[in-house]
This record gives C-alpha cells, sequence and structure tokens, in this order.
C-alpha cells in the first residue's frame, strides 16, 4: 500500500526539512503571543471603550459626591430658602449680643439673640424661617421682593451691602419703644436726638451720618420686635 504525500512529508523528509517545519511553528506561536490582547489600562483608555460601566463620581473633600460643573450650585444653598453661605458682613462678630438696658420682655429677647445668632452664622433659611414664625410677615423691603433670605443674600454677595453686619450691630444698641414695636435703634424713634443720631458712627460712614443727623431723619437699618416677640421690621428707608 502506497504511503500518502503527508506520510512522505512526515516520515521521508530530510532532517533539514523537519528542522524548518518546527522553525516555521515556534515563529507562528510567538506571532500569536505577541497580538494577543492586553487588558485595558486604568484610566481614559479603559473609558474609551464603550462597554464599560459608567464611572462613578469621585468625593469631593467634603465626603459628596461631585456632581460635575454642570450640575454645580451655589455652595451652602437649600432650595429657594437661601441656605447657609460659608462667610457675611456677620461672620466673626458675637452670637450673643449685649444684655439689653432696660431689660426686653422675654419672648422680645430672645427673638433678638436667636436673629443675632442666625445672622453670625450667615444663615439665611433660619432668618427667613424667624422671619415668619409668627404668621405674620416682615417688612424688609419697600419693594415687592417675596423672598428675605433671596433678597439680603444678594446685597450681601452681588450688591456689597453688609445687611447682616448691620442687623447684629443695630441689636446691640440701645432700643426704644415705640407704638407696639420695641424698635432698634433709637435713632429710628420721632424726634430722636443728636446723641442718637451721633451713636451710629460705625454703622454707616461717618458723611451719611452727618446727613441723616442734619435732616433729622434715620434712613438706615430699623429693626422692630412685637411685645408678642414677632419680628415685624428689617428695613432701611423713612
Amino acid at each position: 500500500m502506497g504511503t500518502s504525500g503527508a506520510e512522505a512529508v512526515g516520515y521521508n523528509a530530510p532532517a533539514m526539512n523537519r528542522s524548518a517545519l518546527i522553525a516555521a511553528c515556534v515563529f507562528a506561536l510567538c506571532t500569536a503571543c505577541k497580538e494577543s490582547p492586553r487588558e485595558p489600562s486604568s484610566g481614559a483608555s479603559a473609558e474609551a471603550d464603550a462597554g464599560a460601566a459608567p464611572r462613578e463620581h469621585a468625593a469631593s473633600p467634603l465626603g459628596e459626591a461631585d456632581a460635575g460643573l454642570a450640575d454645580a450650585g451655589a455652595v451652602g444653598t437649600s432650595g429657594t430658602d437661601g441656605g447657609t453661605s460659608p462667610t457675611c458682613s456677620a461672620r466673626g462678630m458675637s452670637a450673643t449680643p449685649k444684655p439689653a438696658k432696660p431689660a426686653l420682655p422675654p419672648v422680645v429677647d430672645d427673638m433678638r439673640r436667636r436673629i443675632v445668632a442666625a445672622a453670625v452664622s450667615c444663615d439665611y433659611a433660619e432668618l427667613a424661617k424667624l422671619a415668619d414664625e409668627h404668621g405674620r410677615g416682615l417688612r424688609f423691603t419697600f419693594g415687592s421682593a417675596p423672598d428675605v433670605a433671596a433678597y439680603w443674600r444678594d446685597m450681601e454677595e452681588n450688591k456689597g451691602d453688609p445687611i447682616l453686619g448691620r442687623l447684629v450691630r443695630v441689636l446691640n444698641m440701645p432700643y426704644v419703644k415705640q407704638g407696639q414695636l420695641f424698635l432698634w435703634p433709637t435713632a429710628a424713634r420721632d424726634g430722636a436726638t443728636a446723641k442718637e443720631f451721633d451713636a451710629l458712627q460705625g454703622l454707616y460712614p461717618e458723611v451719611q451720618v452727618r446727613s441723616m443727623k442734619k435732616a433729622k431723619s434715620y434712613l438706615g437699618l430699623r429693626v422692630g420686635i412685637s411685645p408678642s416677640g414677632d419680628w415685624q421690621l428689617a428695613v432701611s428707608g423713612d
């Protein structure tokens, strides 16, 4: 029975042909090893694979997920209530006001203290809560702004008006009972004296204090709290 071509090559070929075949096999194996796909590296090259799972947001220094610039909101805001700001004109002031002389009714003094504490904490949301705590809205502007927190935050951060710092300073000044309100400062009362206007030094620039004193009309921030502890007034103007 005759041998096949394959058997002729496998058993009858010269030794040098067998060596050539072995060398060819080794070369083919090496080439296959070199061309085999590698594991994707970490980082951007791994994410380039369309089938890769999306990477989770990295943790921010505050321990919260970084949503990226497209989702970033103002620091410390909370919905439309203004939230808490990392800084404001009242930051660093004492959160405990000076004792009132004469002593205020406890509910009035309690409201005064809570207003000061919230202002020093730059907590616009808490100030808005105190403004509506007793159901009657706070008069904070002669305009049409509906939200005291957003209004004051805009004044502080965009218009350079230190409203919270002035709020703290005013509530540390002497007060007067006028009508149904405990009113700060005393220069806001009808018939204020020159001495009461002089006490405004440091609260407003000297030129403004002189102008108000000459006109006998206080145009600065006035704060009013009712005998029941209702915060009703925190507005500037005549």
